[in-house]
């Protein structure tokens, strides 16, 4: 089944790795978004990719704009700071005849120790079998849940997905392949552990996951199970004092602090 690989970018230079690793073969729809001249230059010149875009901060509705643009059958959504195995293009084409949607596994690169058990921790907080980024969709599978992406989510968005699915009683598979994502630093995956925060909020305030407890997030005892499992799924002790004192920390940091503002403005509004 031909797809389309889709990506969203606004000033990441590691765009033009991620389209060298894609087959010349495959088409590529491009939605720019606050883009600077050096992705503009990479993108314009290119002439297999299409090019759209929209200025405004809202996951759900760029990637809508790309199914919404998307010429074939199906669509695979890659970020642009990650490259592709060399055969993964072919090995998800013919795993989206058996799903509607197929999970790549993402495996985070390293090259040095503090880059490793930020990565070795990626394989607890991102597991596989999950449905997150980067994922294939066959477009039909819009006659069975609606619109791939909601855009009120403009963060957190893949888990509407799992619930409308779960809902309607379709599968996902899992590839046999997987997609390398860039060296994270400490320092990125603090902000993305912030963001992943961020997105858990919105989800519970569109009625996707349940509200979080205060007193459970602040549990020594809950933080401490957290690690030793994190440690044990990835053999590592490093990666799960990484856990306790950086990525659970920070994820918590980006929900809370979510959750305070828009309680702020709640507050403000109804007076």
């Amino acid at each position: 089944m031909k797809l389309t690989i889709a990506i969203i970018c606004s000033n990441d230079h590691l765009i033009k790795k991620c389209i060298d690793s894609i087959p010349k073969q495959t088409p590529i729809i491009v939605i720019l978004n606050y883009p600077d001249d050096y992705v503009l230059n990479i993108v314009n010149n290119d002439k297999r990719i299409k090019v759209y875009r929209c200025d405004e901060r809202n996951l759900g509705k760029l990637r809508q704009l790309a199914v919404d643009k998307c010429k074939t059958p199906a669509i695979c959504f890659v970020d642009s700071d990650c490259i592709l195995e060399k055969n993964t293009i072919r090995i998800v084409e013919k795993e989206l005849k058996k799903y509607y949607a197929v999970n790549i596994p993402l495996h985070f690169d390293y090259n040095n120790l503090s880059t490793k058990v930020v990565s070795l921790c990626r394989q607890f907080t991102t597991p596989d079998k999950l449905l997150y980024m980067p994922f294939a969709f066959r477009l039909d599978i819009q006659d069975k849940i609606g619109k791939l992406f909601n855009d009120k989510l403009y963060w957190g968005e893949d888990s509407d997905q799992r619930k409308r699915m779960k809902e309607n009683g379709l599968e996902y598979g899992i590839a046999e392949t997987f997609i390398t994502h860039k060296v994270l630093t400490v320092k990125e995956d603090a902000k993305s552990s912030m963001r992943l925060g961020k997105g858990t909020f919105i989800q519970e305030v569109n009625g996707i996951n349940e509200k979080r407890s205060f007193w459970k997030d602040i549990s020594i005892i809950t933080e401490i199970k957290n690690a030793v499992a994190c440690s044990k799924a990835t053999d590592s002790f490093l990666a799960g004092l990484y856990h306790f004192f950086i990525w659970r920390p920070t994820y918590k940091y980006g929900y809370w602090k979510e959750r305070i503002k828009n309680g702020s403005k709640s507050q403000n509004n109804k007076q």
